[in-house]
């Protein structure tokens, strides 16, 4: 087992909490909700679209194992880990600030055939980042990315502006 695979997964799981807070604020406009932590504590969560100024931001295709072949990543990311298998797909990569991955994703997921249905930035307390959830060739996914992942180091990467990519097959 790679020695950075338990970090990644504690990446996955703590960036599943935001992704579970822009899910319950919604993600067609810019909104003001809560939702309760494991402590049953009520967070407050907001979530606003993506801005679709600026210039834009250079990208590249991963290699990846599998039937996908490869996959969009910012030009400027720093691949961390890239785990995939023939129906599966994990990265994770740094140094791309998240209002940055939301607006790379928002061209480069269509030009590569997948359809977006969220894509937001979203906050949580003092937690900022965005979501994208998408689905296509007969897979579908979630890019997840923030800004500060307090508790946790991915070696390479550290723990500002991580992003996770999950991809799974549909069948």
């Amino acid at each position: 087992m790679n020695k950075y695979r338990s970090a990644t997964l504690a990446l996955v799981a703590g960036a599943a909490t935001l992704a579970v807070a822009a899910c319950s604020a919604g993600t067609s406009s810019a909104s003001s909700s809560s939702t309760a932590t494991a402590t049953g504590t009520a967070v407050p969560v907001s979530s606003a679209p993506v801005p679709t100024t600026g210039a834009p931001i250079a990208g590249r295709t991963l290699a990846v194992k599998g039937k996908l072949g490869g996959f969009p990543i910012p030009a400027a990311a720093k691949v961390g880990e890239n785990i995939s298998g023939s129906s599966s797909l994990i990265l994770v990569f740094g140094l791309v600030d998240p209002a940055d991955v939301a607006r790379f994703y928002a061209t480069a997921l269509p030009q590569a055939g997948f359809t977006i249905t969220t894509n937001s930035l979203v906050s949580q307390g003092g937690q900022h980042g965005a979501l994208v959830v998408f689905a296509g060739h007969g897979y579908k996914g979630d890019i997840e990315s923030v800004a500060q992942f307090p508790g946790a180091s991915i070696a390479g990467l550290g723990a500002t502006n991580v992003t996770t990519v999950e991809v799974s097959a549909t069948n």
